[in-house]
C-alpha cells in the first residue's frame, strides 16, 4: 500500500460533520432553543424564563428587587443611585480556552435579566465559528438598554474577550457601554477572603449560598467538550454546558441579593467577625467619609484572639489617624491586654507618651520592653529603630533630670 492509499483511507475514516448553514445539527432535542437568523447568517438561541418565587439555595430569585442603591453603594463606590431591576443583565460566558487571548472565543454566552415579573435566561450559542458575528450583533442589540453589567470575574476575563471577538469580527463601532459593572469576585474577596480557603463561585455557592451542584461539569473540562461537538456534531455534549452556564448565572443573582442584604449597613446584625472585620477594612480604605469603627469593634468582641487582635490594631490606626489620641491609647492598651502585637503595641503607645503626654520614662520604658521582644523575635529592623528611640528618649530623660536637679540646687542655695 503506497502513501496516497493511506492517505485517503485515513480520509475516508474520518467522520466530518458539514458546516454549510443549511446543514447544521438541531440542538433542540437537547438543550431547547432554536435556530435564530441574523443579518450575517445564524446561530442557536436558547430561552429559560425564572418565577420570582424560584428559589436557588437558600435565596429566591424575587429578592433582587428590593436591593436599593445604598446596599450597592457599601460596595461600590460611584454608584447610579436608585436603580430598576430591568436596568441590570448578568453575563458568563464559556470558552474555548481559559487563558483568554486573540485565539480564545465564547462559544456559549449567557444574558439573564428581568422582564415581565420574570428573570429570563437567554444563552447564544455557535455550533461553528463561522456563526460569531451574527451572534455578536444579537448579543450587541439585546444589551443596547441596560445600564448595570454584572459577572463574576467579568472585569478580567469575560467582558475584554467579548470586547476583543467584537472587534476582530469588525463589530467594534457597537459594542455596548456600561454605566456600571459589578463584579461580584471583587466583592466576595472583600468579605470572605480571611474567611474561606477559595472565593470561587463554587466555593460561594457550598459556604454562602447553599446550593449544591449534581453532576456540574468541571469547568476546565468544557473547551474540550465543545471541540468534541465541533468534531462529531453530537447535541448531547452540549447539554451539561448549558446546565453550568445556567446555574453560574442563577448563583451571581443569589449572590448580588446575599451582598446586597440590608444587614451588612448595620454591625450589629453581623454575626461573623470576619466579616465585620472585612467591612470595616474596606470603609476605612474608601475615599468617601465613612467609619468603620462600628465594625471593627463588633469583630473586636468575637473572643477570638488572632481575630481580636487585627480588630484592635485597625481601630488604633483609625484613632490615630483621625488623631482621636486618648482612644488610640485604649486600643494600644487593649492589645497589651489581649497579648495581641506586642512589640507594636508598645511603639506606638510610647510614641503617644513622648510626643502627646510628655512622659518620656514612661515612653522609655515601653521601648526597652518593646526592644527585648524584637531581640526575642530576632527582627533586626525593628531592634534597630527601638534602639534609636531609646537612645533619644534616655537623652531627653537625662536632660530633664538634670534640669530639675539643677532647678533644686538653687533652691538649695537660697
Amino acid at each position: 500500500m503506497d502513501l496516497q492509499e493511506k492517505l485517503q483511507r485515513m480520509h475516508k475514516k474520518e467522520k466530518k460533520v458539514s458546516r454549510s448553514q443549511d446543514n447544521y445539527p438541531d440542538l433542540s432535542p437537547f438543550v431547547g432553543g432554536q435556530q435564530v437568523q441574523g443579518r450575517g447568517g445564524s446561530f442557536w438561541s436558547i430561552t429559560r424564563e425564572f418565577p420570582a418565587c424560584f428559589v436557588h439555595g437558600r435565596h429566591m430569585l424575587g429578592g433582587v428587587a428590593s436591593i436599593t442603591g445604598a446596599e450597592i453603594g457599601t460596595w461600590e463606590q460611584g454608584t447610579m443611585g436608585e436603580f430598576s431591576t430591568s436596568d441590570l443583565v448578568f453575563l458568563d460566558t464559556e470558552t474555548t480556552g481559559l487563558a483568554g487571548g486573540t485565539g480564545t472565543v465564547a462559544f456559549l454566552i449567557g444574558v439573564g435579566s428581568w422582564e415581565e415579573g420574570v428573570f429570563r435566561l437567554r444563552q447564544f450559542l455557535m455550533r461553528d465559528f463561522p456563526e460569531e458575528p451574527p451572534l455578536l450583533e444579537q448579543l450587541a442589540e439585546y444589551l443596547a438598554d441596560k445600564k448595570v453589567l454584572i459577572t463574576f470575574n467579568g472585569r478580567s476575563f469575560d467582558w475584554p474577550l467579548l470586547e476583543t471577538r467584537f472587534t476582530l469580527s469588525r463589530l467594534h463601532r457597537i459594542i455596548p457601554g456600561w454605566k456600571q459593572h459589578w463584579d461580584l469576585l471583587f466583592w466576595a474577596r472583600r468579605l470572605w477572603r480571611e474567611k474561606l480557603p477559595s472565593c470561587s463561585l463554587a466555593s460561594l455557592e457550598k459556604n454562602v449560598l447553599g446550593f449544591f451542584r449534581q453532576g456540574d461539569i468541571p469547568g476546565a473540562e468544557i473547551p474540550q467538550r465543545y471541540f468534541d461537538f465541533l468534531k462529531s456534531g453530537r447535541g448531547e455534549l452540549l447539554q451539561d454546558i448549558c446546565e453550568h452556564n445556567t446555574w453560574d448565572i442563577l448563583s451571581m443573582v443569589t449572590l448580588l441579593l446575599h451582598l446586597g442584604s440590608s444587614h451588612y449597613l448595620v454591625p450589629e446584625k453581623i454575626e461573623c467577625p470576619q466579616e465585620a472585620l472585612a467591612l470595616g477594612r474596606m470603609l476605612e480604605n474608601r475615599k468617601d467619609k465613612n467609619n468603620p469603627e462600628p465594625f471593627y469593634l463588633q469583630a473586636a468582641d468575637c473572643g477570638q484572639p488572632r481575630l481580636q487582635g487585627t480588630a484592635w490594631l485597625r481601630l488604633g490606626f483609625w484613632y490615630k489617624k483621625q488623631k482621636d489620641w486618648e482612644q488610640a491609647e485604649k486600643a494600644w492598651l487593649k492589645l497589651l491586654e489581649i497579648d495581641q502585637h506586642p512589640v507594636l503595641a508598645r511603639v506606638e503607645l510610647a510614641k503617644i507618651y513622648e510626643h502627646r503626654k510628655k512622659d518620656w520614662a514612661l515612653a522609655l520604658q515601653l521601648t526597652r520592653q518593646a526592644l527585648a521582644l524584637a531581640f526575642q523575635e530576632d527582627n533586626s529592623r525593628a531592634v534597630d529603630e527601638l534602639e534609636h528611640r531609646s537612645c533619644r528618649l534616655e537623652r531627653k530623660n537625662k536632660k530633664r533630670r538634670l534640669n530639675r536637679e539643677g532647678i533644686s540646687a538653687d533652691n538649695n542655695g537660697r
